[in-house]
Order: C-alpha cells, then structure tokens, then sequence
C-alpha cells in the first residue's frame, strides 16, 4: 500500500464521519420539532377538552 492510498483513505473516512455527524444533526432537529408538535397537541387537547366540558356546564346550569 503506497502514500497516495492511505490518504485516500483517511481522506474518505474523515468525510464519511462528517456525513454521519451532519445526519445526525438532521434527525435530531427533526425529533425535536415532532417533540414540540406533540407537546402543542397535547395542550390543544387539553384545551378543547376543557371548553367542551365547560360548555356543557354551562348549558346543563342554565
């Protein structure tokens, strides 16, 4: 194996390693934006839950 392989090499694994970071990157972003949507959904839930049951005491009262 000569110099001009190694660094080819070294060269294609540093690269392959920038990528996976890079993705890595990507995914976590991404699972923390479909975290927050989870979160907001739940307090519409909650929300709506809320004003439904409110509502229908408030029709049952008068």
């Amino acid at each position: 194996m000569n110099e001009d392989d190694k660094i080819q090499r070294a060269v294609r694994r540093t690269v392959g390693i920038a990528a996976l970071k890079r993705i890595r990157r990507i995914v976590d972003a991404d699972n923390e934006l479909e975290a927050g949507k989870q979160r907001w959904a739940r307090r519409l839930g909650v929300l709506f839950m809320l004003a439904a049951i409110l509502a229908l005491a408030w029709m049952l009262i008068r």
